[in-house]
């Protein structure tokens, strides 16, 4: 079971709805000083220093009082190859990064001292001790930049905002880490960045009619990485596979049809389950549907208020599990805030 193809889609979701919390969010957040000692616009924030395990040697030492590995990594395989190279030097690829990040998804479960020590062993077992100690001192420069970017400058939410806050954000991997291994970490990033902000340029652009806007999209989308673009293809699949079932459907398309389009996109099995989808969706309309038809009767009853509420209580509770009542109150409440 590999964790990087879920944060992999992470990214993507998050991305399309926009270009993440920090980036689009305006904060009072503190500015940080780059490791060279220039500040960007504020003054810098205290540096990385609630690290208990620093030290390699110290962290192999710890390794050894550790018990099993957490819970949540049962079951799991390391995320990543570590590369050495003929002459046993490491090779800085993203997988990398991957490593380091399987190793400190455990924080909650346990410290980050004790995070360190199993990634400083797991280093120590399978590197070379030249390519494991430098291994380690990205390791290290990694969570500095972690910290860091957690304070970066805010900005004003604007294109031109967002933009600057790209170019910050990619400043500092490259001043934290290096270009060599703030590309190999961040380079899909820093793309993916770039385009974001050029992306909600081109949605804020009022110039633009509809059909230019999806025209320079378009366009813009075919500058990304070709993984990238596969990526946001297939994240935008279902979504477009469901507007044209929605036209088909609009159009007094045959379910016969619809069956088709959904098996020419995504094959017999998914075609199955979203016909099964649509049947759940259809019985649960129907039951909704009378329920309102019900509810509407006490409402219109003349009981007092007290009286109705424990009516229709009894109603939801006669047609809906509890798992679904929270659903219900709260297209309750919309239908009536809607009506008034």
């Amino acid at each position: 079971m590999s964790r990087k193809l879920q944060v992999l889609s992470l990214l993507v979701v998050v991305g399309l709805a926009g270009l993440g919390w920090w980036l689009f969010q305006p904060d009072t957040r503190a500015a940080v000083a780059l490791p060279d000692g220039t500040q960007p616009d504020a003054p810098a924030i205290r540096p990385h220093t609630d690290i208990p395990v620093t030290h390699f040697e110290a962290a192999l030492a710890h390794a050894q009082t550790l018990g099993e590995a957490p819970e949540s990594l049962t079951g799991t395989q390391v995320d990543g190859q570590l590369q050495v190279t003929e002459q046993g030097e490491l090779v800085i690829t993203p997988d990398l990064r991957w490593v380091f990040d399987y190793f400190l998804s455990t924080q909650g479960e346990e410290t980050l001292a004790d995070c360190q020590a199993r990634l400083a062993r797991y280093l120590n077992e399978n590197l070379p001790p030249d390519a494991a100690a430098e291994a380690w001192r990205l390791f290290q420069q990694y969570l500095a930049l972690g910290d860091a970017m957690m304070a970066l400058p805010p900005h004003d939410g604007s294109p031109a905002g967002i933009r600057e806050a790209v170019r910050q954000r990619n400043a500092m991997q490259q001043a934290y880490l290096g270009p060599e291994a703030a590309e190999a970490f961040y380079g899909l990033d820093m793309a993916y960045d770039r385009y974001m902000a050029d992306r909600q340029s081109i949605l804020d652009d009022s110039s633009l009619n509809e059909a230019e806007q999806q025209q320079r999209l378009m366009a813009l989308q075919q500058t990304l990485p070709s993984q990238m673009q596969s990526m946001l293809e297939e994240t935008r699949a279902p979504v477009l596979l469901a507007e044209k079932t929605e036209a088909l459907r609009e159009q007094g398309a045959s379910e016969a049809e619809i069956r088709a389009l959904r098996e020419q996109h995504f094959g017999a099995a998914a075609a199955d389950r979203l016909e099964a989808l649509d049947e759940a969706r259809a019985q649960w309309d129907a039951r909704y549907a009378e329920y309102q038809q019900q509810r509407q009767s006490i409402l219109n009853s003349g009981l007092a208020a007290e009286d109705q509420q424990a009516a229709v209580l009894r109603l939801q509770q006669a047609y809906f599990s509890e798992q679904e009542l929270h659903r219900v109150q709260a297209l309750d409440r919309i239908a009536q805030d809607g009506s008034s």
